[in-house]
């Protein structure tokens, strides 16, 4: 997942936090040193900063300096080198604080009842508008309603790879979370049906015995959208209603297709870990599993 100027303010600021060490002369006559402490946390910091791609410059030259040859976190270097390490961290930091204070300033916080979308690549404005209404659309079908009281404001817009914070709403985001839970289960299963035909071309069979075998796959992942739909359906709503499950089955088909295409659904940054953990990680969709074979078989059994 590439990082969102918001993730990169939070991150941000606990570097800062981190960012400390002290220095002093020590010896006497041709024997002074330079005696650099806090070295554990500088090294960690200074990887931190580097996964971010920012003042490569700096962390490059940290990296190929003394203090990452040894795993303590205090050390003696001589005078010359002492001065140019505690001058790249002084401006490591000079540059952490004036770049944190810039997004401070025009980076919007985040409300928690709102959620970070992260749109597939897009080449034009017909393309934009296209992946807009989708969202829209998978979104506002199944939160618009006196039960959910959902919304879909955008609140920022970042570019780059463009990322939206949309406000939603309180009851629509754990809404939200299970319809995005829910598609990445239907990716996957779409994902193993992929590999099956080219497994099953790769045997050469008949086509007509090919053609049985993906409409087989094809009805069982309707079967599959049919249940998840229901499940969110009893989870979320009052009353089973026929159309609202069909609803959710549209938009559980509609954002499969939208992170298979590369798009990407998260919590806001500020969201309660007991919310965060209800939306599936994007990095790791390989593994994730439908929650209503967890509530059928809680011990595993």
């Amino acid at each position: 997942m590439e990082t969102s100027l918001k993730q990169i303010k939070l991150q941000l600021q606990d570097i800062l936090k981190r960012l400390e060490w002290t220095s002093r002369i020590v010896g006497q006559g041709n024997a002074v040193t330079t005696e650099i402490t806090g070295l554990v946390g500088i090294r960690t910091v200074v990887n931190d900063i580097s996964t971010l791609n920012l003042f490569d410059s700096i962390s490059n030259s940290l990296k190929n300096s003394v203090i990452y040859t040894t795993a303590n976190d205090t050390m003696q270097v001589q005078v010359s080198e002492g001065r140019e390490i505690i001058s790249n961290l002084t401006l490591l930091k000079t540059l952490t604080t004036n770049f944190l204070n810039v997004l401070l300033k025009t980076v919007p916080e985040e409300n928690v009842d709102s959620i970070n979308i992260k749109l597939p690549p897009i080449n034009d404005f017909d393309e934009l508008s296209k992946v807009s209404r989708e969202i829209h659309v998978g979104l506002s079908q199944v939160i618009f309603n006196d039960e959910i009281k959902g919304q879909t404001k955008i609140v920022s817009v970042e570019n780059g790879s463009i990322w939206l914070n949309v406000l939603v709403g309180t009851t629509a985001v754990t809404v939200i979370a299970s319809l995005v839970w829910a598609s990445a289960v239907i990716y996957k299963k779409i994902l193993e049906g992929q590999l099956l035909a080219q497994q099953v071309r790769g045997l050469k069979v008949k086509n007509d015995s090919l053609e049985d075998i993906l409409a087989a796959q094809k009805a069982e992942t309707e079967i599959m959208i049919q249940a998840e739909a229901e499940h969110i359906n009893s989870e979320h709503f009052k009353e089973n209603a026929p159309e609202n499950i069909e609803r959710i089955k549209n938009s559980i088909t509609t954002f499969a297709d939208l992170i298979g295409r590369g798009a990407e659904i998260h919590p806001a940054l500020v969201a309660p870990e007991n919310v965060s953990n209800l939306f599936p990680d994007p990095t790791k969709l390989i593994g994730v599993e439908s929650k209503i074979k967890r509530l059928a078989n809680p011990n595993g059994n």
